[in-house]
């Protein structure tokens, strides 16, 4: 059996969500267990450029259908592809340096990381039965394995690098990459659920899930969507408004009967973010980062987070990294794709009233998305790409119906005129259609 191009991709795009996701998390828990070899390293930089590959040569085959039916969305996604590119090209050809080289390779690795997340959210089979059983089954796990963990530990942070620092830890995943991965693993999860039951069920466990995980941006950020998804559906239905009731009470009860427990967690560091030493060191890196865009507003300074802080990891964890690295023009593309992303989906979830997965799913991951470069994530965090990818997939897939549904009136109206005719020649319509 031959398979077109579409089903390839829509194949190779599920297998990647699931191994760069919920794979992800089991995988390197297994590595920190000692059960399996790191054979893949840290799998997601390994996995992206195994799926770079593969969409490069089953790309052609479908830019004609997104560059058409996508409004111009995908269109603007690779034009900003192509001015970072560029972008990079031209300073590194310019200032070239040890600080340039390094910039140069950083902003490569992450557009291999964009196009293939990109790519990955169009194509993405969202009804695919065998893709949600496999999710349930991954959540089930991680889930079941994070509660025994807390059961029988004690603790509620979960570190898999620990299990290994003596011995290799380097290649387990930081509480990051969990955290990451957990977040998309239940945007999708409650994007494709239809009971309010199985959603609430879903938050609650979530919750619990991304707190032992240990990363704060992506916790409060799950929190935010759900509170926000919550609040949407209960203006719809009365099950929803005592589900969100339900939900918060679970939740108050949880943090409440172990407050003790939990206070000194990072989660609950919030409360006093100026104590903590990870928060001031992120304001001073703010402050550089204003600093570079105030001596240069137009073309800000590529590598600047290098120079300043004198390693690639000195960016500003915010949407101003955008500014210094590619100017102001890719500050506003980058911005602009993930808030219209977002606006656009909300606007079809309340004016259309279309709450299919697709568009859910669009529309969680481009609020995540956009709440967490505004206020915690640079713009090397690859994830606004699968935000930017999904929508495409969302538009894409309603330009399509639209199109299956005007050529169906277009056939009955045929059918219904060539009746008429019939019936004023007197002739009986035999057509099958009519039989």
């Amino acid at each position: 059996m031959i398979l077109s191009g579409t089903v390839l991709t829509e194949r190779a795009s599920a297998v990647g969500f699931f191994v760069l996701f919920p794979g992800f998390i089991l995988y390197h828990t297994l590595v920190a267990m000692g059960m399996i070899p790191a054979f893949l390293g840290g799998l997601f930089g390994v996995v992206s450029v195994m799926m770079f590959i593969v969409y490069c040569a089953l790309l052609p085959s479908q830019l004609h259908l997104l560059l058409s039916a996508s409004r111009g969305y995908a269109l603007l996604t690779f034009a900003f592809f192509a001015y970072v590119l560029l972008w990079a090209v031209v300073n590194y050809g310019l200032v070239g340096g040890g600080v340039m080289r390094a910039a140069m390779i950083q902003t490569v690795e992450t557009l291999v990381l964009w196009l293939v997340l990109f790519v990955m959210g169009y194509r993405l089979p969202m009804d695919s039965p065998r893709l949600s059983r496999a999710f349930w089954v991954a959540f089930g796990l991680i889930a079941g394995y994070l509660l025994i963990h807390v059961a029988t530990t004690g603790q509620w942070m979960f570190f898999a690098r620990r299990m290994l620092e003596a011995d290799g830890g380097e290649n387990v995943s930081t509480y990051q990459g969990y955290a990451r991965s957990a977040l998309v693993l239940l945007v999708f999860l409650i994007a494709i659920s239809e009971r309010a039951l199985v959603r609430a069920g879903l938050i609650v466990l979530g919750a619990f899930v991304m707190f032992v995980l240990g990363a704060r941006s992506e916790l409060y950020a799950f929190l935010s969507l759900s509170l926000l998804l919550l609040l949407l559906w209960a203006g719809m239905s009365v099950k929803y408004m005592l589900t969100l009731l339900a939900v918060a009470a679970a939740l108050i009860a949880l943090v409440v009967s172990q407050f003790e427990a939990l206070a000194s967690s990072r989660q609950l560091q919030i409360l006093d973010l100026s104590g903590t030493s990870s928060w001031l060191a992120r304001q001073n890196l703010g402050q550089r980062a204003v600093e570079q865009i105030t001596a240069n507003p137009l073309l800000g300074r590529f590598g600047g987070h290098i120079t300043s802080a004198d390693m690639t990891g000195g960016y500003a964890h915010s949407m101003l990294s955008a500014w210094v690295n590619f100017g102001l023009l890719g500050f506003l593309l980058y911005l602009g794709l993930t808030a219209t992303a977002f606006l656009g989906a909300a606007l079809r979830l309340l004016s259309a009233g279309d709450w299919s997965g697709r568009w859910v799913f669009a529309f969680s991951i481009n609020f995540v998305c956009l709440l967490l470069i505004v206020l915690a994530k640079p713009v090397f965090w690859p994830l606004p790409a699968l935000g930017w990818g999904a929508f495409a997939n969302a538009l894409v897939a309603s330009r399509l119906q639209q199109d299956g549904h005007d050529e169906s009136r277009q056939r009955k109206a045929a059918r219904d005129q060539q009746g008429r005719n019939d019936n004023e020649s007197g002739t009986p319509d035999l057509s099958p259609s009519a039989l």
